[in-house]
């Protein structure tokens, strides 16, 4: 049996653009499984813009964003504000030591974690909550306790943002990288524009280039053309 085929996906976990994209690649997750592993790759749009998590810009983006699958685990953040997770690093750095354990494990917590963010308004900065979504995924506890609190993957987590950012130069979160170096940004996304001199409100809309078939056609499609 041949080893299964390594697409990396280069996102942030706060991006709803990577939330879309993320959630469709569960979708086939099962379908793909064994042929096809997912490397979550820490792209931090901190690392790149300076800034943290912009709850101004992702409270104007996301909904627009997230119409286009009705289904995906959404509600707007409802939690105090003093709860924003202002970076992202510990929840990059909780998903690199559950890649410690597997791939399976990595994509587990990767999606439990954006669930927690996006539907939960949860604050994945805090150790406490990231603990609470690894033990829920299945985790070996002692394991991940000894490497995140070991603080084993925080080197990692820099070194992909700076892969991604500097040596690749991928345009934007998420961005697919497919085994032969191609790289595909906002693959079957939409994209909305927002005005930076009125407080980041919505400026335009354009809708993903799907070629009059469903997302996951498309996406189970690019699948199929990696093991070709």
């Amino acid at each position: 049996m041949s080893n299964p085929v390594r697409i990396a996906f280069y996102s942030d976990v706060h991006c709803p653009y990577a939330y879309l994209s993320a959630y469709r690649l569960q979708q086939l997750r099962e379908e793909y499984r064994g042929k096809i592993i997912i490397e979550y790759k820490s792209l931090a749009l901190e690392y790149i813009n300076k800034r943290p998590t912009p709850k101004f810009i992702l409270d104007n983006e996301t909904p627009l964003i997230l119409l286009q699958e009705p289904a995906i685990p959404y509600q707007p953040w409802n939690a105090s504000l003093t709860e924003w997770p202002v970076t992202m690093l510990p929840a990059f750095e909780a998903i690199k030591c559950a890649e410690r354990q597997g791939a399976e494990q990595a994509a587990d917590l990767d999606w439990a974690i954006r669930v927690a963010f996006f539907h939960g308004s949860k604050c994945i900065s805090m150790r406490s909550v990231l603990f609470e979504l690894a033990e829920q995924v299945g985790l070996d506890m002692q394991r991940f306790e000894d490497d995140y609190d070991g603080g084993v993957a925080k080197r990692l987590v820099i070194q992909e943002a700076r892969e991604g950012w500097e040596q690749l130069h991928v345009p934007n979160s998420p961005t697919i990288v497919l085994p032969g170096g191609e790289q595909l940004s906002y693959f079957a996304l939409p994209r909305v524009g927002l005005d930076p001199r009125h407080n980041f409100r919505v400026s335009s809309f354009e809708p993903a280039r799907l070629d009059g078939k469903s997302p996951l056609d498309l996406y189970r499609a690019l699948l199929e053309s990696v093991l070709q």
